[in-house]
């Protein structure tokens, strides 16, 4: 068939003739159909928690002989809002397990016509835990002129984060470090002299 042709091609199948007799003739009528074309979308990554949330798989796409798409989980577990043949795959939502982290693989595949294969593709999507933080505290001091350095226990990371950085939000006085850090507990705080009152410190993570 000529390229990217569908629809019916008739042929003609003609003999020769013997001096006394006519030509005979006979037809053959072929359907052609497209082959069907399938586009799972681009890469993804995303961040996550132990609440996730849904995400639709924009971007996919089905053509040629194709008229519906399903969704499948190859990998990496997690739900799909619908496995069933769509005529509209790029609406369908995946969400990952809680506190997953790592590679999900999904596949898109098509329906097929009578004549015609299913084709398939896949889409993979990272998942990264979202980054979780606890600053300690509250804590009451007692400081004078030649305040003392507080070490800033009780504070930690987790999640997807590696490392964490104080930063002084109100109350002056310094801090030990302000660049991110794998032990954001270690860090010290030492008031202004002859401060007395609030001060706000926040620890803040990586990404």
């Amino acid at each position: 068939p000529a390229a990217n042709y569908s629809g019916a091609v008739s042929l003609r199948l003609t003999t020769n003739a013997p001096s006394a007799c006519s030509v005979v003739s006979a037809t053959r009528t072929l359907t052609v159909q497209q082959a069907p074309t399938v586009n799972a979308g681009t890469l993804l990554t995303i961040c996550q928690s132990s609440s996730p949330s849904a995400i639709t798989l924009t971007g996919a796409s089905f053509g040629g002989g194709a008229t519906t798409a399903a969704w499948s989980i190859t990998s990496g577990g997690g739900t799909l809002s619908s496995p069933v043949q769509t005529a509209t795959p790029a609406s369908v939502t995946y969400t990952p397990a809680a506190n997953y982290s790592g590679s999900v693989v999904l596949t898109l595949t098509t329906n097929a016509p009578s004549a015609c294969s299913v084709v398939s593709a896949t889409r993979t999507i990272t998942v990264q835990q979202a980054p979780t933080v606890n600053a300690g505290g509250p804590d009451t001091v007692c400081q004078s002129s030649t305040p003392s350095a507080i070490t800033l226990t009780g504070a930690s990371i987790g999640g997807g984060a590696t490392t964490g950085a104080w930063s002084i939000i109100s109350g002056g006085g310094s801090l030990s470090s302000t660049a991110q850090t794998a032990n954001p507990s270690g860090v010290t705080y030492t008031p202004a002299a002859n401060y007395s009152g609030a001060v706000s410190l926040r620890l803040t993570t990586n990404a």
